[in-house]
Order: structure tokens, then sequence, then C-alpha cells
């Protein structure tokens, strides 16, 4: 049975930072960093929808892209899906969309590769189909980046590999900092663990999902419900930060003690220990259990002097 003196010492060590308890520098600096990732998001749904949209050949993004996008198409190969949909208005010249085709039923052979479709790719897709300025796009710099996407497959394994270590270790950081920052909400502590938790395994369970889905198709629906709740819940801990951290009202238990209940709260600890305070007109004089009197003037000091009597007792236990 822990005793009162045990008890004490552990509710005054425990006091948790709460957004009343920040200054307006670190406001603004977590203002700033939740706007500017929550733009990034943005910017990186646009980017999502348009690498993934039109892959079936139809304007717009649907399940059927994401299916292509991991798993591949049954009839075309992702090169074909892309210059005749997505990549198509990006070629200078209509023909070159026809050299390509040509290239692919005639066996997509690296020969084939270096004479006619190396010149076209290099003039129209390196630029942002290259591993230094978009590791998560197919590699279109090299025969064999090329010839990734020149067959019917989807993504390929070593693809999603490093498509996948970039996201873990990019979008954890971003979670985490996040979350930190989450933590000082005022919330049920259960639903607070819950909230933080959530996209983490959302991401978890997006990355598994694009392995599965190249294998079978259906499991994009598993990718679109997983990346959704992930930003979602990425999104509710944006907000719910910049409400609590600017509009919401002070929580009870983060307002600053008065005077007199500060030295109600050593008085009572320094009972618990046995010591009497007795108060005097120039500050406090604490006595009892053969502790010699101690004058003390200052608050703060009578603070940090009873803080010790009860880490001093809890050695003690």
């Amino acid at each position: 049975m822990p005793t009162n003196q045990t008890f004490r010492i552990r509710t005054m060590k425990t006091r948790f930072r709460r957004f009343n308890d920040v200054s307006m520098s670190e406001r603004i600096l977590n203002t700033l960093f939740l706007l500017a990732i929550g733009a990034g998001y943005l910017f990186a749904l646009a980017n999502l929808y348009y690498t993934h949209q039109a892959r079936d050949g139809e304007a717009g993004l649907s399940i059927k892209d994401i299916m292509i996008a991991y798993h591949g198409a049954s009839s075309k190969t992702r090169l074909e899906a892309a210059v005749t949909g997505i990549m198509e208005p990006n070629l200078r010249y209509k023909s070159d969309k026809d050299v390509i085709l040509r290239w692919l039923r005639d066996g997509a052979t690296e020969a084939g590769y270096q004479e006619r479709v190396s010149p076209i790719l290099n003039r129209d897709c390196v630029v942002c189909h290259n591993p230094a300025s978009n590791p998560t796009l197919p590699n279109l710099t090299t025969y064999e980046g090329v010839s990734e996407v020149a067959h019917a497959g989807g993504a390929s394994l070593p693809a999603l590999v490093r498509v996948s270590h970039i996201h873990l270790f990019g979008i954890a950081f971003i979670l985490y900092f996040i979350g930190r920052i989450f933590l000082l909400c005022h919330m049920n502590p259960v639903l607070k663990r819950i909230i933080v938790a959530i996209p983490f395994l959302a991401m978890f369970l997006d990355i598994a999902a694009w392995f599965i889905t190249r294998y079978f198709p259906d499991f994009a629906y598993v990718v679109v419900m997983a990346g959704g709740l992930m930003g979602l819940s990425m999104g509710g801990q944006i907000l719910i930060s910049l409400y609590q951290m600017w509009f919401s009202a002070p929580h009870p238990a983060s307002q600053p003690l008065s005077r007199r209940e500060r030295v109600a709260e050593c008085k009572m600890a320094l009972e618990e220990l046995g010591h009497e305070l007795k108060e005097t007109a120039h500050g406090w004089i604490i006595a009892g259990l053969g502790l010699e009197p101690v004058k003390i003037t200052n608050l703060g000091d009578l603070e940090a002097f009873t803080r010790s009597l009860q880490i001093r007792h809890h050695q003690m236990d």
C-alpha cells in the first residue's frame, strides 16, 4: 500500500503541459508548422491525383486507376496506359505516341529503346521521371527503369520497396511532430491516445495494401480507405490543435494557483510529512520532527524546500 507521502510526491511531480502553458512564441511556431504541413498535404493530394488519374483511359481518378497503378492493366502495359492517357499531353509530337506503342508491340527491346524511344523520353519525360527529382515515380532515365513499366504488370517489388521506405521515414516524422503538438490539447486521455495512434496504423495499413494490391486488385479499396483515414485523422489533429491553441477557453486545471492556494499546498504537504508551517509577518517558519526551525521569506523557496523534504522522506521509505 502506498503511503500518503508517496502519493503526495507523485501528484506533485505529475504535471503535464497544455496549450495554456505554452508561450506566444511557441504558439506561433506550432501554428506555422501545422499550417505548412496542412498545405503540403493538400499539394500531396493534388500530386496523387495527377499521378494516378486517367490510367484507365478515362478522365478523373477512379478506383480502377489505383488498381492499374499497383496491379497493372490486363491488356495494357503501364507505359502504354500512360502515353495513351495521362501522359499523352506531355509528348511534344503526337506521332511520338505511335513510336512508343510500336516499340512496345515489337517486344520492347533495348536496341529499339536506344534508337527510337530514349530520345523521346529524355526530351519530354525524364524532367519528372528521374530518381533525383521524384523518386516515387518510375525511373525513365535508363532502359532498366523503362522496362519495369513496359510490361502488363503493375508496380514492381523494387519500386514498392523504394516508395515504402520513403513514406515510412517521411510521413512518420510528420505524424510524430503533429502528434507532439496535439498532446498539448485538453481531452479525455483514452480518446487522445486513440487519435494519436490512428494515423500511424492507417499508414502501416496503406503501405501493406500496396503490396497486396499488386497480387489482388480488389485491395485497392483498402489503399483508398487507409489513405483517407490517415489524412482525416491527421487533419483532425491539426484543426483541434489550432482551435485549442487560439480559441479554446483555458482549462481549469491549467489555471495558475493563487498565492493562498500555493501556500495551502505546501502546508498540506508538510503536515503529511509531520512538519508544521507557521506564517509570520515576514514569511514562514517550518518546524517539527527534529528539524531546526527554518525561516523562509520567498514563496518559491518555500515550494522548493517543501519538495526537497518530500523527496528526502520518499527516499527513506
